[in-house]
């Protein structure tokens, strides 16, 4: 019998989503693409005060793009905050843009709504929401 923890099906699908988007991205017009991904170029791990976070995606052009995947499962408002204030201030300090890629729904409600709201708790502006 295969037995299957939540842990690993969220881990799945975190990678299915940067699969996608690392390959959505340059036909969107992005270049320099690098994933968090076995076989890809990984993002540099971005240092901050407090702790060191690997950007889900990174692009180098048009600008310098940091992109954080939300996957599905259960988070921390801690742990979130903690990465997305450190790639908004990065995106800030590079003249780049901090994205986030959010589940289309996220307990019933529309994920684009779930990560402003997040955005607005923790203090971060999101350039851009891609919902998938």
């Amino acid at each position: 019998m295969l037995e299957t923890s939540t842990e690993a099906v969220q881990d799945v699908q975190r990678e299915g989503f940067i699969r996608l988007m690392a390959e959505t991205l340059p036909l969107a017009g992005y270049a320099g693409v690098r994933a968090d991904l076995p076989g890809w170029d990984a993002p540099e791990l971005i240092h901050g005060a407090m702790r060191d976070h690997r950007p889900s995606l990174f692009c180098d052009s048009p600008k310098p793009t940091f992109l954080d995947v939300l996957s599905p499962g259960p988070v921390t408002l801690e742990d979130v905050a903690s990465r997305w204030q450190l790639f908004a201030s990065a995106a800030e300090l590079t003249g780049g843009e901090f994205h986030v890629v959010v589940p289309r729904w996220v307990a019933g409600r529309d994920g684009r709504h779930v990560a402003k709201q997040i955005a607005e708790l923790v203090g971060v502006r999101i350039g851009f929401i891609w919902a998938v």
